[in-house]
């Protein structure tokens, strides 16, 4: 994962959990945990393009791009996501995250 992708991660991240996540403390776990966040979140507000599903278990990869595209988005101001989705999504995941940004 290059120091860009860590970047719109920790977006993504920090979206979810203010101030939660610095680049340099985001790892692939991260990604991870934030792509299923996600995957809920889209659920929630019936998104489509907020991030597609694959019929197949996606690679790390596909993982880490997928979730940098979604950071580079809300970075840039476009959050799809319902206010009550992501406070949802965040309270479901917050020690998944924390857990993985600490490398658990």
């Amino acid at each position: 994962m290059n120091s860009q992708d860590r970047e719109y991660v920790a977006a993504v991240i920090n979206y979810f959990w203010r101030g939660l996540a610095q680049p340099h403390t985001v790892n692939e776990k991260a990604a991870k945990v934030m792509y299923e966040a996600l995957a809920e979140a889209q659920s929630c507000t019936a998104s489509i393009d907020l991030v597609p599903r694959p019929t197949y278990t996606p690679g790390i990869s596909w993982i880490v791009k997928e979730v940098a595209k979604i950071g580079k988005r809300i970075m840039s101001g476009d959050a799809s996501v319902y206010n009550m989705c992501r406070d949802r999504v965040a309270a479901n995941y917050r020690s998944f995250i924390e857990a993985a940004l600490l490398g658990l």
